[in-house]
């Protein structure tokens, strides 16, 4: 979006150039069309292949048409990962027949995640979840109603509250609640003390910013390039912002690399800036040769938002065809045998089910095989009341954990008991693989760093204050698919600029 009076364009808030959601996706859709020589639509992409020549390679990957059921190998000399961030890996707030009403895609399966992590890349900051602040019910977005409209918000009893909860928060985390603008996990810290000391709801005050025709236009329009949902709420509950302040809500977890938060892969940085321990020849490739990404799947550079997310896929692009030109003719080896032992594993929910179905013992159930939605929502409830999630106010700590780590586990030995009655299944059933591999990393992550260095996104009850002293740093982890274990590691933070 541009200024109409100096062409330039304009910002949201330091880091995001404002877009037109409504039609950022089809432009860049088309664009892309433009610019591939062959694109292939609608695969559910569920494993990287290795190259067999040289360890720590890529050479590829494999998925399934999720209209047709074809399978589909890819031989690539680099891969780059764009894929979404992790949703519905905590329980909604929205269940039953609400319960793809999230602020996150529900369709983002934590695919940037599981995809690496497979593969045996390293993955950075994998705790630093985010929970937003959101208009309640819908989800609707409350930045540009800050920025733009000049709303404020209040409690129940039409009072300002943050700064009633400054000095306990400043006992928790130091000089950072003094930083400009407040970081938005201690805005959140506030609200949700509010919240517990009787004091809600926490209401956005617009019926003074809705008096003006042209701020009450862009609040409506606002929701057009975000979450038209909201508005349809708003109708359905009797709610009109020129006279009623709606209410706000936090959300449950979400872990996605583009936004506010830093998980995601450990990737090289760029030549002319980063610590030379931080870069390894090409921008952002992961620490499997080949391996590049973008978007979500990068962690360690928050704030990227929309216009950062291409931003770093064009670097990303550009690097891994500087990667490609550099092999000349070598060629990574992906034999036959691994890519057919996929197959034989990415299609065996179809015939588990088509062998158990005539074994149901009542509606939907039996003994044979586990539903995907049945598996995703036992994987949200134990995120939910041993990670950090809304039913616990965001709190956990080692021993609920170490018995969340356990239950994780019982429900990965599960899965190869799902079940898929046709290929939307099947989607389903890998996208539940890809969050479970996701939501472990989470926990072991949040196990490892022992402080709670985002309240309002999550608090350790065993370590409740943020500790620079052991923590100002990186968290990385690398998992081993053939053992199943995790190695966990600090990596020391550099601060570029002031």
């Amino acid at each position: 979006m541009r200024d109409p009076e100096t062409g330039r364009y304009q910002r949201e808030g330091k880091w995001q150039i404002m877009i037109h959601g409504e039609s950022y996706k089809p432009i860049v859709a088309e664009a892309a069309r433009k610019a591939a020589t062959e694109v292939y639509n609608r695969i559910m992409v569920t494993h990287l292949l290795m190259d067999e020549s040289k360890p720590n390679r890529v050479g590829g990957a494999v998925g399934f048409n999720v209209r047709t059921g074809d399978f589909y190998v890819f031989r690539a000399k680099a891969v780059i990962v764009c894929a979404g961030g992790a949703s519905h890996i905590y329980k909604p707030r929205a269940v039953g027949e609400g319960m793809g009403r999230t602020w996150y895609a529900p369709w983002s399966s934590a695919s940037a995640y599981a995809l690496p992590i497979l593969a045996g890349a390293k993955m950075t900051q994998m705790e630093n979840r985010i929970v937003l602040t959101r208009f309640k019910d819908g989800y609707g977005p409350v930045g540009a109603y800050f920025l733009h409209l000049k709303t404020y918000t209040e409690n129940a009893y039409g009072e300002e509250y943050e700064s009633k909860w400054y000095d306990q928060t400043k006992e928790m985390v130091g000089d950072y609640i003094d930083r400009h603008p407040v970081p938005t996990c201690l805005r959140n810290h506030a609200f949700l003390e509010e919240m517990k000391a009787g004091r809600g709801p926490i209401r956005m005050v617009t019926k003074e910013a809705f008096q003006d025709p042209h701020k009450e236009t862009v609040g409506w329009e606002n929701f057009l390039g975000m979450t038209i949902g909201q508005a349809v709420v708003w109708a359905s509950q009797n709610i009109d912002p020129k006279h009623i302040n709606p209410e706000l809500t936090t959300s449950e977890p979400y872990v996605m690399g583009s936004h506010a938060t830093c998980s995601g892969a450990w990737a090289s940085g760029p030549s002319d800036y980063a610590p030379d321990e931080y870069q390894w020849g090409y921008n952002r490739m992961m620490t499997i040769d080949g391996l590049f990404g973008a978007g979500d799947t990068i962690g360690g550079t928050a704030h990227k938002f929309s216009s950062g997310s291409f931003t770093e896929g064009r670097i990303a692009a550009k690097a891994a065809v500087n990667y490609v030109n550099d092999l000349r003719n070598e060629q990574p080896r992906v034999s036959e045998r691994q890519y057919e032992e996929l197959q034989q594993e990415i299609f065996k929910p179809l015939e588990t089910y088509r062998v158990g179905r005539n074994e149901i013992v009542a509606g939907t159930v039996s003994p044979s095989y586990l539903l995907p939605i049945n598996g995703l929502q036992r994987l949200e409830k134990i995120m939910d009341e041993y990670v950090g999630g809304i039913s616990a106010h965001y709190m956990t700590n080692e021993p609920l954990l170490t018995r969340g780590l356990e239950l994780l586990g019982m429900l990965k030995e599960d899965l190869a008991y799902l079940g898929a009655e046709d290929l939307h299944q099947l989607q389903r059933a890998w996208e539940l693989h890809h969050r479970l591999l996701a939501s472990e990393s989470v926990t072991r992550h949040t196990l490892f760093r022992t402080e709670t260095r985002w309240p309002g996104y999550y608090y350790r009850g065993d370590h409740p204050k943020l500790d620079d002293n052991d923590w100002h740093c990186f968290t990385l982890s690398q998992y081993d698919r053939q053992s199943g274990e995790w190695a966990l590691e600090k990596a020391p933070v550099y601060h570029i600029i002031d």
